[in-house]
């Protein structure tokens, strides 16, 4: 479109359910923001979860800005 301009930017801000650093990620919580031309960004944070045994699909829920992660992002050792 014409004259469109937006910018949509997302960052991983925390993880649920690494223990002690290992264990299977169970959640993952992103901070998005939107912003363009005329208007003021937005920042949102979500929370993707993954289904449990007889669910299906996944979960977005919008996470608490309050709340302080439990695992920040870091680096994940990979086994071979």
């Amino acid at each position: 479109m014409p004259g469109l301009d937006v910018r949509i930017s997302s960052r991983p801000v925390g993880y649920g359910g690494i223990e002690q650093g290992r264990g299977r990620i169970r959640s993952i919580t992103i901070e998005t923001a939107v912003h363009g031309r005329g208007i003021t960004q937005r920042t949102g944070r979500y929370t993707l979860t993954a289904p449990t045994f007889g669910e299906h699909g996944v979960h977005w829920a919008p996470a608490s800005t309050d709340a302080t992660p439990v695992h920040r992002p870091h680096r994940l050792a990979v086994a071979q």
